[in-house]
């Protein structure tokens, strides 16, 4: 039987499971900008191995939110992971191929997957393929939980400095961070601030349910941004498409699900739970072959062939 390592690589955590033996092992994400991304991916899944305890496998499959932008960076990364992993073939993708891998169970659709950032993919039952936001931190991820933590905190910011009303959020931030003191400063010298920025989000959206004027208005406005992305979506692959909803921030009790589901009734749109998780879904494709879905976007490496 094939054995696959399946690889979960997040901004918040990187996460690992073996098709050969139980249990899911995590260690700290890594975002972009963090000195040689490629080389620290390489290396976190190196400690999630040995922690782990994992056996060989014949194919890793990775869905990373830092997918390498070249094959020269592919291959790199994948040969790191191989020599780690003992594996003859190396699979990598954008964490978005893999989140729709696992929310469709590799058939066509929307999937939206709203945790850290926002991963968004549209595919056409011909394997055509849309991309929808998911530009990271710096320039997008509208309504995921760095851009709600970091309005969180901007409003707190506002307020302390009386740019902004008062806000419940002010002393959640006292409570999250250990105290308010130099704040910003110590957030932008911070080690992975876009994750500790993105926990925030949790305390945005409790002071939203809460009544809080502040916090309400953030969440009013990450609901939107998700619809649209959502919407462009279903739109480019047809009215009909199915759209599957997932992520740490899109459980059936939030606020953020409610105002987005609004949304989405408004105009008639439909949606599903996301059938499994990202982590699942490169299980899936790892069980099958190159010839799926997802071919053109998926880099496949194997042991001995050239780059």
């Amino acid at each position: 039987m094939l054995r696959v390592l399946a690889v979960d690589g997040g901004q918040s955590g990187i996460r690992l499971k073996s098709s050969a033996q139980p249990g899911t092992v995590e260690v700290d994400g890594v975002s972009r900008l963090e000195g040689d991304t490629m080389r620290t991916v390489a290396a976190a899944v190196a400690s999630a191995w040995a922690h782990g305890k994992f056996e060989p496998v014949d194919r890793v499959v990775m869905g990373l939110t830092t997918s390498p932008a070249d094959v020269a960076s592919s291959t790199r990364l994948a040969e790191l992971v191989a020599a780690t992993t003992g594996a003859s073939e190396v699979w990598i993708a954008d964490d978005t191929v893999t989140s729709h891998a696992g929310a469709l169970s590799i058939e066509s659709g929307v999937s939206l997957i709203t945790g850290t950032g926002v991963a968004c993919l549209a595919v056409r039952p011909t394997g055509e393929s849309h991309a929808v936001d998911g530009d990271g931190y710096l320039l997008g991820d509208a309504g995921g939980g760095f851009w709600i933590g970091s309005r969180g905190i901007s409003a707190v910011l506002k307020e302390r400095d009386g740019r902004g009303p008062s806000t419940a959020l002010t002393a959640r931030a006292a409570e999250h961070f250990d105290g308010l003191t130099n704040l910003a400063a110590r957030l932008h010298s911070a080690h992975r601030p876009v994750n500790r920025i993105a926990q925030f989000a949790r305390a945005v959206l409790a002071s939203a349910a809460e009544g809080d004027a502040a916090a309400d208005a953030i969440v009013i406005e990450a609901a939107y941004e998700l619809f649209l992305t959502a919407r462009v979506g279903v739109r480019w692959v047809g009215d009909d498409a199915p759209l599957a909803l997932g992520g740490k921030l899109l459980g059936p009790n939030t606020l953020l699900f409610a105002r987005l589901v609004e949304h989405l009734a408004s105009e008639g749109m439909s949606f599903r739970p996301a059938d499994a998780s990202a982590l699942e879904g490169s299980l899936l494709l790892g069980a099958g072959d190159t010839d799926n879905l997802y071919r053109d976007l998926i880099h496949v490496w194997k042991k001995g062939t050239p780059a």
